[in-house]
């Protein structure tokens, strides 16, 4: 393992302190404890991916996948420990937090793309002082769009609602 592996396992568990510090008590339910865990997984690959551009670390081949380095024991190339862009929708749902963390970083990776990284992040970061320790997807994706709304407008509104949309979360 290199800097830029450990870097990727501190900056996820950087993502649970930034929640923490947010909300007391975040994660006090298989939802939100699954929203923290793909909060973790996103923050590690959008740091990682500034600091290839900005640093000169190491480029992922996988720009996508998380702790690549990790998961060469047990998984089929390419190795991901978890994935930003996989398919899982809401009724995908499996009752474990890091599975179904997937869900909620997959509406976060899509907002980044659609909104680049700048406006994602402090759309993510900002609407996160609004979530419950124990939110559901559904409140948590709401105070998300309310948010985008809030600070950039009908179009990054829209944009968030569909990236939510996309991984069929209810009541977006």
């Amino acid at each position: 393992m290199d800097d830029a592996e450990d870097a990727e396992v501190i900056l996820h568990e950087y993502g649970h302190a930034v929640h923490h510090a947010q909300v007391p008590g975040f994660g006090t339910s298989p939802e939100a404890g699954s929203i923290g865990e793909a909060f973790g997984d996103y923050l590690a690959v959008a740091v990682g991916t500034h600091a290839v551009r900005t640093y000169g670390w190491p480029m992922k081949a996988d720009q996508a996948c998380v702790a690549d380095w990790d998961a060469t024991g047990y998984s089929a190339a390419p190795h991901c420990l978890r994935r930003l862009d996989g398919t899982k929708t809401y009724a995908d749902r499996e009752g474990e937090v890091h599975a179904d963390g997937e869900i909620w970083s997959r509406a976060l990776f899509d907002i980044r793309q659609a909104l680049g990284a700048r406006t994602a992040d402090r759309i993510i970061v900002n609407a996160q002082f609004g979530f419950a320790p124990d939110t559901s997807f559904e409140a948590a994706a709401r105070t998300t769009v309310e948010t985008a709304r809030r600070m950039y407008g009908a179009g990054a509104e829209a944009a968030v609602r569909d990236a939510f949309r996309a991984r069929e979360i209810p009541g977006v």
